[in-house]
């Protein structure tokens, strides 16, 4: 039976300038592409998809040339592109940036490996990569195609980066992202002073721009113990030493991706967390070793072996997937309503932290510890205070099973209780 072929929608967006598009797969490659029609009206942009449509239904779908149109020289063919190299003017942003972003990739771990001192992940080089093209797309906007390869450290304006920070924050971006791109464009300023880009100097005063912060981060919403008991009422085994992991460890998504058989015993645990390279270590609650121990007899795993896989034997996180993200979103949208109001997964490993914050001689070294986080005074802010009325409860709950080593859960009805470890599949 022939696979339905799915038709392309139009879309809009703002963001990076990109306007009417649409997304689809190369019928050749099978690769995401993107087709943009631009900044336009939308009936113009509705009649250049429609033809843009016609194309792609026979398999042919254009390609958008994005080079400039000249005229015809002498010889020439009139209305025919032609490729116009860009000359880059050394010390131009565009070189400073190339230059910063150099320094950033050679100072990039690889997965996997052990961090170091002046080490940065790839993740953070991949997004710093991002926002140089961001922030070089705004001033070529601005100041016209091809701007960025001849405009020097002088040629930018305390204008440009409080237009790039308005753009930013009327993009809708958080205060924290709205402040990584600020920080990244800071960076590149202080890289055009180095001997090689000419000693470069800003001419006006940086901190004395007009500064404006994106969307204020929301307080944290841990689950109550309704909506806790009926996400545990939908998992597997599989996904219930998951969830159990994350509250009674702290465990995030690629904490769980790298955990092996023989680092968690009945006792203790101890291995390092990927994400900072801090070792981290501690006792094994009852609870937890039950649930791992549950999941191991359905799916025995050889030792020193990754302890969760996808289907397909790849990681739980590798590259831009996250199987964990992928099935938690589908189990918040089958709970409805009720799930609307569940954060990401991570929640689950503020919602251990909290109960384990709050027990009764536990310190701020201990919190650090269980968290596998450097020294830092937030610690106390965030964990280390009584328990809020409306958290008690399932606060309560959680420390009760964690130390009893049995959660009172019944599977829903009318649902098998293995179904959704499919969900946890990934390419």
């Amino acid at each position: 039976m022939a696979r339905k072929k799915r038709i392309p929608q139009l879309k809009h967006t703002d963001v990076q300038n990109i306007g009417w598009h649409v997304s689809y797969r190369d019928p050749k490659t099978g690769m995401p592409r993107r087709h943009r029609f631009g900044k336009m009206s939308k009936a113009k942009a509705e009649e250049a998809y429609y033809q843009w449509l016609g194309e792609f239904v026979k398999g042919k779908p254009p390609e958008r040339d994005r080079r400039p149109q000249r005229k015809a020289d002498a010889g020439g063919v009139s209305g025919k592109r032609v490729a116009i190299a860009a000359k880059i003017v050394p010390g131009s942003l565009l070189h400073v940036a190339s230059s910063y972003l150099r320094y950033e990739e050679s100072r990039a771990r690889e997965d996997g490996e052990a961090r170091r001192q002046g080490s940065i992940s790839r993740t953070l080089y991949k997004e710093r990569a991002q926002y140089s093209k961001e922030f070089l797309e705004f001033l070529n906007t601005r100041h016209g195609e091809g701007a960025v390869t001849r405009m020097k450290l002088a040629d930018l304006t305390m204008d440009d980066v409080e237009a790039y920070n308005r753009m930013l924050v009327d993009a809708g971006y958080s205060a924290s992202l709205v402040s990584k791109r600020l920080q990244f464009v800071h960076s590149i300023i202080k890289r055009a002073g180095r001997p090689e880009h000419g000693g470069q100097v800003l001419g006006w005063n940086w901190d004395s721009r007009d500064v404006l912060h994106g969307k204020r981060t929301e307080a944290r919403r841990l689950p109550n113990l309704s909506q806790l008991k009926r996400i545990l009422q939908r998992c597997s085994l599989r996904e219930t030493a998951m969830v159990w992991l994350a509250i009674g460890c702290g465990f995030g998504q690629r904490d769980l991706a790298v955990i092996r058989v023989g680092q968690i015993n009945r006792k203790h645990y101890d291995l390092s967390r990927g994400k900072t390279g801090i070792k981290r270590f501690g006792e094994t609650s009852p609870l937890v070793w039950n649930a791992l121990s549950a999941y191991l007899k359905t799916t025995p795993r050889k030792d020193k072996e990754l302890l969760f896989v996808t289907l397909k034997g790849q990681p739980l996180v590798h590259g831009n997937t996250d199987s964990v993200s992928q099935w938690w979103n589908k189990l918040r949208t089958g709970m409805g309503k009720d799930g609307k109001t569940v954060s990401g997964f991570y929640i689950l490993r503020h919602l251990g932290a909290t109960e384990f914050g709050s027990r009764p001689g536990c310190s701020i070294g201990d919190v650090k510890r269980w968290l596998g986080h450097s020294a830092s005074s937030q610690v106390a802010d965030v964990y280390m205070k009584p328990v809020s009325p409306e958290d008690r409860p399932v606060i309560e709950w959680v420390r009760k099973c964690l130390q009893s080593g049995r959660a009172d859960v019944q599977p829903a009805k009318g649902k098998k209780k293995e179904k959704s470890q499919t969900e946890l599949a990934a390419s």
